[in-house]
């Protein structure tokens, strides 16, 4: 078989397998891989045919003559054009095999159309894309939303909560106490003791409430449940107005400052010095003080921040849990480096005298009122159980 016919040959074969390579594209056919990998061993051989007819023309010629004089059996005679007439039809056919130029300007040959659509993965095509149907293809909405992650760090639950019945009121703190027995004789007469000493601490209730009206349409025709995501969000405002009036409290504690060159040794002398070993110590910090925290490490090189599990955060410093809040919860601005270190059970009295969220229906409006409520007092208990702590840049 001359070489011009394994050429045409291999490239009707060719066209078959990119043809069949198209179709496992389309379907997703498992084969599809293994289908463009015989396209490309079918370009190669293509190409090397294609190299030889270029490379040696005149050697071809003179092959091709020598074949039509030599004589030749008439059950196996050459099928070559031996007329004029049939020769001249011959490089008409040559044109329909070689690759042809696209239109009047483009000149890609076929192999790198085929080279587009392999490396593509069939992508590339012509013909209508969703670009140009968009207006007939939906969108889809994902209809449950997610709640975006924020700092709800529910400080009530850290400090005491205690329900009272009334709008006002006093709570006393017994002292801690200082007296001693003294030595008596046997026999004798008992000496009188010191009494106990109280500190009342005075707690007021201010009420705090709010609603959000929801159409009785926009709950029947939401994809979720609508009442359930506002109830969320209502409770999640109720968390950030007692921690708004905890954290002013915290506040308000003896003030101390501490540089970030010396951080480590003043707040360990804070943490040892400043109270009674009696009281159960731990730290409230904003989110720029536990940054300036997590960067300190020991004279070993570990960190002065550790890991333990059972902790609100699963984080101690100095053997103390340790919570994050936001950097405004003590009022001051993004960046405030300040922590409260104390004991909060001790430190703040939550009066709490009720805790509500409140569904009734509107019928005037046809639709749902969502309110929440608060009612609470947030008081400084044990001024000694407490100390807020400003850190300040320092060389």
């Amino acid at each position: 078989m001359k070489i011009q016919e394994q050429l045409a040959k291999k490239q009707a074969e060719l066209r078959e397998k990119i043809n069949e390579a198209r179709q496992a594209v389309a379907d997703k056919a498992d084969n599809a891989e293994t289908l463009m990998a015989e396209v490309r061993d079918y370009e190669s051989d293509v190409k090397n045919l294609k190299e030889l007819v270029d490379a040696s023309p005149d050697t071809l010629e003179e092959a091709n003559k020598a074949d039509s004089a030599a004589p030749t059996d008439p059950a196996t005679a050459s099928t070559e054009p031996t007329t004029d007439a049939q020769r001249s039809d011959e490089p008409e056919k040559e044109n329909r095999d070689m690759p042809q130029a696209i239109g009047k300007t483009q000149t890609k040959e076929y192999r790198d159309l085929m080279n587009e659509f392999l490396h593509s993965k069939g992508e590339v095509r012509a013909g209508i894309t969703s670009t140009d149907v968009g207006a007939i293809i939906p969108e889809e909405i994902i209809y449950n939303p997610e709640a975006a992650i924020e700092t709800v760090t529910d400080l009530a639950t850290l400090v005491t909560k205690t329900a009272v019945t009334t709008p006002k009121g006093t709570y006393p703190i017994l002292k801690r106490a200082s007296a001693k027995l003294p030595t008596v004789a046997e026999l004798a007469v008992n000496p009188e003791l010191g009494k106990p000493e109280f500190t009342n601490v005075d707690w007021s209730v201010d009420t705090y409430r709010g609603y959000i009206p929801v159409s009785q349409e926009s709950i029947a025709d939401a994809q979720v449940d609508l009442v359930a995501l506002v109830s969320n969000w209502v409770n999640q405002v109720k968390t950030n107005t007692s921690n708004d009036k905890i954290a002013g409290v915290l506040s308000t504690f003896t003030a101390k400052s501490a540089t970030t060159a010396t951080l480590v040794d003043d707040l360990k002398t804070i943490k040892n010095t400043a109270f009674d070993p009696a009281y159960n110590l731990s730290w409230v910090v904003t989110a720029s003080a536990y940054n300036a925290l997590d960067l300190l490490k020991d004279t070993t090189g570990r960190p002065l921040l550790q890991e333990q599990i059972g902790t609100a955060t699963g984080m101690t410093l100095f053997g103390k849990p340790l919570t994050v809040v936001e950097d405004t919860a003590f009022g001051g601005a993004d960046g405030a480096m300040q922590l409260f270190i104390g004991d909060l059970t001790r430190a703040v009295l939550f009066a709490n005298r009720a805790d509500a969220a409140v569904r009734w229906v509107d019928n005037d409006v046809y639709g749902q009122l969502l309110q929440g409520v608060l009612r609470f007092g947030v008081s400084k208990a044990d001024a000694d159980a407490g100390v807020f702590v400003t850190i300040t840049p320092g060389a």
